[in-house]
């Protein structure tokens, strides 16, 4: 696989360049899912113009704005909604309180089975 800068390819507002571990974790995972595309999608798809929607950034409102990328300039973007310090939380058990602006460690493992499961069916 040829060598990506991750820095210029994947659209994102959240530092990305300075996350050595997520960016380890994307060198791997973005050359791996296009490596599936090619054997698994369809038919000489990366020869047609195969367009994907992909986020390419996101809105003071936290709304993706989303763009069409060929297929083998598809790649991940990472976006957080901007910090809203006054934020409060508009469901749930904690209804009215303050929003967190970092995730407390106590939630850390539920919030990654819940973007893991969200993020599977969204790449499929």
């Amino acid at each position: 696989m040829s060598d990506i800068n991750y820095i210029d390819r994947i659209p994102n507002n959240v530092d990305l360049g300075r996350d050595r571990v997520l960016q380890r974790a994307l060198e791997h995972w973005q050359p791996a899912y296009m490596g599936w595309w090619y054997d698994m999608g369809p038919a000489e798809s990366h020869h047609y113009d195969v367009y994907l929607r992909t986020a390419i950034s996101v809105d003071p409102e936290g709304w993706a704005q989303f763009d069409y990328v060929k297929m083998p300039d598809y790649r991940w973007g990472i976006f957080l909604k901007p910090a809203e310090p006054d934020a409060r939380v508009g469901f749930g058990d904690n209804y009215g309180m303050p929003a967190y602006q970092e995730v407390p460690g106590e939630f850390r493992n539920s919030l990654r089975r819940i973007i893991v499961t969200q993020g599977d069916p969204e790449l499929a």
